[in-house]
């Protein structure tokens, strides 16, 4: 994904597939719409989690979303040791020649002292392993939730997409996206999606490791499963080799993902 304002358009084809019988049910967004609001589990406790030394962490937030739907995320970093940083671009369009740009420039904004950690939720993952690719000298560990980089991808929030698809940048290369990225990384997935499938949320690729919640899309933030392993996946930076990453589950079916919690 290299920004290039003169071409602009990305088919949305490319991106949700042309069966509609290959889409997510409409009916998922019910549970989704419910756990908004029902879902309010307790957070696990800091003191049990490896501390953060203070490494800079940049948090990018799911599509359509802003820095105020990271913001639990956010301060869960901060508590465990970390310093978390908003993506400070407003609402995430998704890949957009503005957002490529400035989301770059942010990196190397925050990255002047060493490399960064990123966190990125569904879409805001799929822009941080984009940033991976460009920079990944300046990028010590990639952590994906839910987020949809094997293209096409089954969604229930197709039209949205679609209605976005026409501004995306035009040079956008979307099978880099399932390529193994250059750092190690980390993909999240939910066997409860009810956004997007979550077949689509990881890869087998070296120095990568998959590890499988159960809960909804929306509240995936919340989650505590979720919060423990974003909080070991990047302290495992800081502890040593060995302690980081562990191979995927190489040859098993896009169910069956290599650590279940």
């Amino acid at each position: 994904m290299t920004a290039a304002p003169a071409q602009r358009g990305v088919d949305a084809v490319r991106l949700l597939g042309a069966d509609p019988a290959q889409r997510l049910p409409y009916r998922l967004l019910l549970t989704e719409a419910w756990s908004v609001a029902a879902y309010r589990p307790a957070l696990p406790d800091p003191a049990t989690l490896p501390d953060g030394n203070g490494q800079h962490v940049l948090v990018i937030p799911a599509f359509l979303a802003t820095d105020l739907l990271a913001a639990g995320l956010r301060a869960f970093l901060r508590q465990c040791g970390f310093q978390p940083h908003r993506w400070g671009l407003g609402v995430n369009w998704g890949p957009t020649p503005r957002i490529l740009d400035r989301l770059l420039r942010r990196l190397d904004l925050l990255t002047r002292d060493g490399p960064i950690g990123l966190v990125g939720v569904s879409m805001g993952g799929v822009l941080a392993r984009n940033l991976a690719y460009e920079r990944p000298s300046a990028v010590s560990h990639v952590v994906s939730i839910c987020s949809p980089f094997r293209l096409p991808v089954p969604t229930t929030i197709g039209p949205l997409v679609r209605l976005c698809a026409p501004h995306y940048c035009g040079t956008t290369d979307l099978d880099r996206l399932r390529q193994p990225l250059p750092v190690p990384s980390t993909m999240i997935c939910s066997r409860d999606d009810g956004i997007v499938a979550p077949a689509h949320c990881w890869t087998d690729q070296p120095g990568a490791k998959v590890v499988e919640v159960s809960g909804s899309h929306i509240s995936i933030c919340r989650n505590p499963a979720v919060l423990r392993t974003v909080v070991q996946e990047l302290a495992g930076d800081i502890r040593g080799p060995g302690c980081a990453v562990a191979p995927s589950a190489a040859g098993r079916m896009p169910r069956s993902p290599a650590t279940r919690l």
